[in-house]
């Protein structure tokens, strides 16, 4: 087997076990592979395979199984303990002032922290734990009139039930009966962007599509980096753990690259003009650093508004101040878009379903 045979061997492998390894991946690994000496294969490919530190111990049991064994890592020096100190006194006005003596700070809940807390910084542990609180998320998206009638207290006369209630009164009308259209919740689409430069919040996205998609039957989930990939099937488990796994075994893209406009072509032509996102809510989790054709996009996106209710855009880079939507995508996305936000952390998303029902 040749070295390029046992590097995507080993890709393959690692996908198998659950790590979210895709295409991008395993060529940067291939590409280090050739820069280093055989006996540091193994940190190549940590530094280009593992994102974070609970992927570690299945990346060792892979690397053992494929290449026969794993070096030794080296021991971490303890870090020295930093205690913040208070100054005995400051200056005001020219003035010393005595601190005030020290207090017990309240402590914010573990619950509040999450919520508060970047996707980017939250361990597996902590996305673990924010499922819960994402399921109780409520996204009340708005309403719509159908094509179906039912019985109603106003409306049009529906003379069918008139004329059988008037049965009752000799063919008197003397009550009449009304009807009027079905009112039924909107669908919500979700697209997710796994490639690399979301990858500091594509899993936490996954567990927000997971819940949302326990609240309606009807919702529907993908994921897109230079493929189109359907998640729906994939997420409906009652385990977020169970959702993340069987997503990234279904995404092969997974932390590859973004072509924004193609994937969204692909998923107008095969899914959003047969249904799917004619007068639905469609949520896009992006980015927008397109690599593809921003004039595609720009045609896509106008297909898109057409189409849809409402188009929303989260991207996390909007968690910076200072961020400006100059990347070539946001420009060509922007004109489009209804809702721009960032999606970046448990509490802007509270803030993105507090929107949605404004619309109701």
């Amino acid at each position: 087997m040749s070295a390029v045979d046992s590097i995507v061997a080993f890709g393959a492998a690692l996908r198998v076990a659950g790590l979210p390894v895709g295409t991008g991946r395993i060529v940067a690994f291939r590409e280090a592979a050739e820069l280093v000496p055989p006996e540091d294969l193994y940190w190549a490919g940590r530094a280009t395979l593992v994102t974070r530190r609970d992927e570690i111990a299945v990346y060792d049991r892979v690397f053992r199984e494929v290449f026969g064994s794993a070096p030794r890592r080296p021991e971490r020096l303890p870090h020295p303990r930093r205690r913040l100190r208070i100054a005995g006194a400051a200056e005001l006005g020219g003035r010393p002032v005595e601190a005030a003596a020290p207090q017990d700070a309240a402590l914010a809940s573990p619950a509040e922290v999450l919520r508060l807390k970047s996707f980017a910084n939250c361990t597996p542990e902590e996305l673990l734990a924010l499922a819960p609180l994402m399921a109780r998320l409520r996204l009340a998206v708005p309403v719509r009139r159908t094509r179906r009638r039912a019985a109603a207290r106003s409306g049009s006369s529906d003379l069918r039930r008139t004329l059988r209630r008037a049965l009752r009164t000799g063919g008197e009308p003397i009550e009449l009966a009304w009807r009027a259209r079905r009112r039924r919740r909107r669908r919500l689409v979700l697209l997710l962007d796994v490639s690399g430069s979301m990858g500091a919040y594509s899993r936490a996205l996954v567990v927000f599509a997971h819940a949302a998609l326990r609240a309606d039957p009807r919702f529907e989930a993908f994921s897109f980096g230079t493929r189109l990939t359907r998640l729906t099937r994939a997420l409906a488990t009652s385990s977020p753990d169970e959702a993340l796994r069987r997503a990234a075994l279904q995404t092969e893209d997974w932390d590859g690259g973004t072509r924004i406009g193609e994937t969204l072509k692909t998923f107008l032509d095969e899914y959003g003009h047969p249904g799917l996102a004619r007068g639905a809510v469609v949520m896009i989790c992006s980015d927008g650093l397109e690599v593809g054709d921003p004039e595609l996009l720009r045609a896509q996106m106008e297909r898109l508004h057409r189409l849809s209710y409402r188009v929303v855009w989260l991207n996390p880079l909007k968690e910076n101040p200072d961020y400006a939507p100059l990347a070539r995508g946001m420009q060509a996305a922007l004109p489009r878009i209804d809702v721009f936000a960032s999606g970046h952390s448990l509490g802007s998303l509270e803030d993105v379903a507090a929107t949605l029902s404004e619309w109701g």
